[in-house]
């Protein structure tokens, strides 16, 4: 049982889809392509650096060929992704919707892609102390010298306490869905000991931006 803890949460429907930018589709390592499969005009993604325009390939008993690689979004298209479980593992769908089709673009094992992404930006702390993913993900972080009793709020000092805003912002203003419990065991030897677990939408962790800053609060009390 966990005892003397402080939480922050936000609760509701947990979001599992959503709209990303160009970047984002770069940051998973992904080209974007317009070309054709098996004849027929189509936008499609291969992994970064691997395809080149003007090459013909066949995958999955298809036939592609790359007549352009995108340095952008096509205008008036919208990049959107979302996490389903399917037979008990989780899966990143998604695709390029234009004006007038839609492009499935893939299918894959988020936890491949946050590894690659989080690996790529540098992001240590998140690829460190990642526990599951699923529609949610969650983070454990402990340190702990040796046993003891949580302090209560009073007792924060106002590092801890600026930890404590940088998560409410994260999940008012940037995910609007989470949970983050946390114990604080004191300091020694200008050390802060303390246990945290953070459960987040995984769909937002697929943001460039959103995984900076959750980073960037992991790492604020080492």
């Amino acid at each position: 049982m966990i005892e003397g803890y402080y939480i922050v949460e936000n609760t509701g429907v947990v979001p599992a889809e959503r709209r990303f930018k160009f970047k984002d589709l770069k940051a998973w390592g992904y080209d974007l392509h317009l070309g054709t499969i098996d004849g027929r005009e189509a936008y499609f993604v291969s992994r970064t650096g691997t395809r080149e325009e003007g090459e013909t390939y066949t995958e999955g008993g298809k036939e592609y060929h790359i007549a352009e690689t995108q340095r952008a979004l096509p205008a008036n298209s919208k990049l959107l992704a979302r996490i389903i479980i399917e037979r008990g593992q989780p899966y990143l769908e998604f695709w390029l919707d234009t004006e007038d089709e839609t492009f499935p673009l893939a299918k894959e094992d988020p936890r491949l892609i946050l590894h690659r992404f989080w690996t790529e930006k540098k992001l240590k702390q998140l690829d460190k102390h990642l526990v599951a993913v699923g529609l949610t993900t969650d983070f454990y972080k402990s340190r702990v010298e040796e046993p003891s009793i949580p302090l209560p709020y009073e007792e924060y000092p106002p590092k801890v306490r600026r930890v404590l805003r940088e998560v409410r912002d994260v999940h008012r203003d940037m995910t609007g869905f989470g949970r983050f419990i946390f114990q604080y065991l004191g300091e020694s030897k200008k050390e802060t000991y303390y246990r945290l677990w953070w459960l987040l939408p995984t769909i937002h962790l697929f943001d460039v931006e959103v995984s900076n800053e959750v980073d960037k609060v992991l790492a604020m009390l080492d």
